[in-house]
């Protein structure tokens, strides 16, 4: 079994000091060419911690924690990353999904209501457009929140103001993601029986690495202007004294 863990335990290839940083598609295909088999073995990982149903959100959290260590072409070891973002994050994001669950259950149920009203009376077409926007708004920001909960040890409320602010600068990367995510699920289906294997091995830890890449960049520069932001401020409150005096 030597041969076993030095496959599991060796160096990736890794990137070129001089190669440019890749953006987009092209960082994509890298880490998918690079990882695939991690990608695989999170895959499993991901599907073993989340059967207990309520541990879903923080397997969801550990699992983007490892795919944002591969898009900053770090190393990564699975197990211990993984554990370490499930273990730590356990609370934070088990009251993050339950609270995402309430506000786009409520979302898609108003939702689905002003359809069928509208089908009746044209009057209910626009509270149906609002509610179906606001929906999908909640759920670009629930995918920032659990990035950003994955990147960062702040407080929920922190996490949740800045997720807000990431929804309304940069929504449209996030849909073109849950596109790509979408198009994954039908092909499943389409497939299926030949795409049996699909979930278990593809799409969970695939699916979170598009979502991750869509948002990684926002969400790393936001963190950034809030840490500035609390460190101007705190220097502000250091001076006060001192002019008082």
């Amino acid at each position: 079994m030597n041969w076993l863990a030095a496959h599991m335990t060796r160096e990736g290839p890794g990137v070129p000091k001089d190669a440019p940083r890749k953006k987009g598609l092209p960082l994509l295909a890298d880490v998918v060419r690079r990882e695939w088999w991690m990608l695989l073995e999170l895959n499993l990982l991901f599907i073993l911690f989340s059967l207990p149903l309520v541990t879903l959100p923080a397997a969801q959290v550990a699992c983007t924690r490892v795919t944002t260590l591969m898009l900053e072409d770090r190393s990564v070891y699975l197990v211990r990353d993984f554990w370490e973002g499930f273990r730590s994050r356990l609370l934070r994001a088990t009251l993050l999904g339950v609270l995402s669950v309430v506000v786009v259950g409520a979302g898609a149920h108003a939702a689905l209501t002003f359809l069928e009203a509208a089908r009746t009376a044209i009057a209910f077409v626009l509270p149906f457009v609002v509610a179906a926007s606001a929906t999908i708004f909640a759920i670009i920001v629930s995918i920032y929140a659990l990035t950003l909960l994955a990147l960062s040890d702040r407080p929920l409320w922190t996490i949740l103001r800045i997720a807000l602010l990431g929804a309304l600068a940069r929504p449209l990367p996030v849909l073109a993601a849950l596109s790509a995510v979408a198009v994954l699920w039908v092909l499943h289906i389409l497939f299926y029986p030949a795409s049996i294997f699909m979930p278990a091995l593809l799409n969970f830890s695939f699916g979170t690495l598009v979502l991750t890449l869509s948002v990684h960049q926002a969400a790393t520069r936001l963190l950034a202007l809030e840490s500035s932001a609390v460190e101007a401020g705190h220097t502000a409150g250091g001076s006060a004294p001192l002019r008082a005096q």
